[in-house]
Order: structure tokens, then C-alpha cells, then sequence
């Protein structure tokens, strides 16, 4: 076995090294790019031991080998992987422990689901809204909706509301800001003209 041979040989072996390393250590694609340039290396030394020699057999296996064993160590790492102890701890959901705030979160949110409250702010989309003589965190549906309006909480988004405008119907008496903007509205500006 001469000098390229064995170079082809231990070089193939590093390349599945670091492609099974890349799944064990986060490096940004680091350790990827080494054993790409490793892979490279050693084609390259089975050309020089092999191809050019007109053993193209020996070569042709080793390609074969290249392509099984290529997907084999990455698929093995994977399967491997949240087998360890770093890869339960990084790919397992979280505890119960760790859990329960968000669950008691959640819980108290979603006794507002069908409430009505009034916008603190104007929501466009995100904003504060009055539930229950609580202030929250809430976003509308997309529409824009101005301050003191009244809202309906329809669901929770993460550990925000998802409200919706209540239509005037379903409002029994309009906010005292809300009178004087009607009010205002009525009132004709000095540049209308009449219409004729």
C-alpha cells in the first residue's frame, strides 16, 4: 500500500470523524467545512493511488465505500445523538417543574377567553388592554383599534391576548371620550361647503 493509499484511507476515516463530531459540537458548520475539505483530500489521494494507476476497481470501491459510509456515520450520529446525555438534556421537553409557570399562565389567561374589556392603548396590532380591572398585554387581528374602545378576548397568543372589536350593538353605553369624539364628529369644519 503506497503513500496515497494510506493517506486515502486515514483521510476518509477523519472526514467521517468531524462529520460525526459536526452533530455532537455546534460549531456553524465549522467542523462540516473541515471534513469537506478532508472528503476532497482523500478523493483526491485515492485518484492518485488508484485512477491513475489503472486499478480503477480499487478506486470504484472506494467511492462505493465513501457513498455508504458517508450517510451511515451521519445517520448513525443522529440516532445516537439524543441517546447521551447532552442530547436528552438539549432535545427532551421540558419538566413539569419547569413547566408550571407557563401552565399557571396559561391557566389564568384563559379564564378571559369571551371577556370584554376596553383598549388602554391603540392597538395596531399589539397594544394594552383593561380585562377584568386588569391591565394586559394584547394584540388585535390585525385591525387597528383606538383607545377606550371596547374589546372582546377571543384566545391567547404565547402570553399575550388576542382580542377583537365588540360591535356597537353588543356595547351597552359608549366611554365618555367616545361621546365627545361623536360629538366632534358631527360638528361641520369651516372649510365644508354644502352640498348641492
Amino acid at each position: 500500500m503506497d503513500s496515497y493509499a494510506t493517506m486515502a484511507v486515514l483521510t476518509l476515516a477523519l472526514g467521517l470523524a468531524l462529520l460525526v463530531a459536526e452533530v455532537f459540537i455546534p460549531s456553524g458548520g465549522i467542523i462540516m467545512a473541515a471534513a469537506g475539505i478532508v472528503f476532497v483530500i482523500s478523493v483526491w489521494s485515492a485518484w492518485q493511488a488508484w485512477g491513475k494507476s489503472g486499478e480503477l476497481t480499487l478506486f470504484l470501491i472506494y467511492i462505493s465505500a465513501l457513498v455508504v459510509l458517508f450517510p451511515t456515520a451521519l445517520g448513525g450520529a443522529f440516532y445516537a445523538f439524543p441517546r447521551t446525555e447532552y442530547g436528552r438534556r438539549l432535545m427532551n421537553p421540558p419538566s413539569l417543574d419547569e413547566m408550571e409557570p407557563f401552565v399557571a399562565e396559561t391557566e389564568r389567561l384563559s379564564r378571559l377567553i369571551g371577556k370584554t374589556g376596553t383598549a388602554l392603548t391603540r392597538l395596531g396590532p399589539g397594544g394594552m388592554v383593561l380585562v377584568e380591572g386588569e391591565r394586559m398585554h394584547a394584540e388585535s387581528e390585525g385591525m387597528l383599534i383606538l383607545t377606550d374602545t371596547p374589546v372582546r378576548v377571543l384566545a391567547i397568543k404565547g402570553n399575550r391576548l388576542l382580542v377583537r372589536q365588540v360591535r356597537e350593538s353588543a356595547v351597552p353605553e359608549p366611554s365618555p371620550d367616545a361621546k365627545l369624539l361623536a360629538e366632534q364628529e358631527r360638528t361641520p369644519l369651516d372649510d365644508d361647503f354644502g352640498q348641492s
